[in-house]
């Protein structure tokens, strides 16, 4: 198994935008049975808890940012009878194509538009794969990578390398890097810096700890911030205006900048 590599490099924090326009809406966070947060991991930044999506039933794409790899596998698995091994995002950033495996063994191809998760050029076969297909499905392999920092995924295959998924995404300060996953635990083998990306470019800088995002927000009279949940490129947050109404935030996880569809 090959070594594993240390990411070098420390990021340098970004001058927050101006923020734009505040989304008033209510934010359902949903809870199991147990009390537990379904679908998040609580991780505590400076003073603000904040919440890491481990799914994105909750994601909201924002206008010219593409849907997350998770967020397209997910779409995928429900709209076609497979389970999705490779995926990887175009050079042009505009469309997955994705290999998957159905009920049956076979395999099926497809594209779908990075944008709007729509479903083309699907291709069913009557071939079972060479590789072995089993394995921790993608979506919970990129919940595990996402709690360690790693984010903006356009590469997942398992076909590559026997047991091993190989992942290509970003870390938190917007290197490309290439992740070694046990097949079947999604525990990281290896990891190194990478010069391919296929990614948007929005996603190549640092992104910010939700409290580096605060004064500003607070200077444009936002305060007393609850529920901030972090997704690949934003944050939701509920908060209370100027006037003590209670809107909830979307805020570009990169520049503080408040984001509307």
């Amino acid at each position: 198994m090959k070594s594993l590599f240390k990411i070098a490099g420390l990021g340098t924090a970004l001058v927050i935008a101006t923020p734009l326009l505040a989304q008033a809406a209510p934010y359902n966070n949903g809870h199991n049975t147990n009390g537990q947060t379904r679908g998040y991991e609580a991780v505590t930044v400076t003073k603000t808890q904040v919440r890491v999506a481990q799914d994105y039933n909750g994601y909201r794409t924002q206008r010219g940012h593409i849907m997350p790899l998770a967020n397209v596998v997910a779409l995928l698995e429900k709209r076609t009878d497979a389970i999705v091994t490779d995926i990887q995002l175009a050079k042009n950033g505009k469309v997955y194509n994705f290999e998957g495996v159905t009920s049956r063994g076979y395999i099926v191809r497809a594209n779908a538009d990075a944008y709007t998760g729509k479903v083309t050029n699907v291709q069913s076969t009557k071939y079972r794969p060479k590789y072995d297909a089993r394995g921790i499905q993608i979506t919970q392999l990129l919940a595990k990578l996402r709690l360690q920092g790693f984010r903006d995924f356009d590469f997942v295959s398992l076909k590559e390398q026997q047991g091993v998924y190989v992942v290509r995404g970003l870390n938190r300060i917007g290197v490309p890097v290439q992740i070694l996953a046990n097949a079947k635990t999604g525990n990281i083998y290896a990891k190194k810096a990478v010069n391919q990306y296929n990614g948007p470019s929005y996603a190549r800088t640092e992104y910010r700890d939700f409290d580096a995002l605060r004064p500003a927000l607070e200077k444009n009279k936002y305060s007393r911030f609850e529920n901030v949940v972090a997704y690949d490129d934003y944050y939701t947050a509920n908060a209370r205006d100027d006037k003590g109404r209670t809107v909830q935030l979307i805020i570009n996880a990169f520049t503080g900048a408040l984001l509307s569809k």
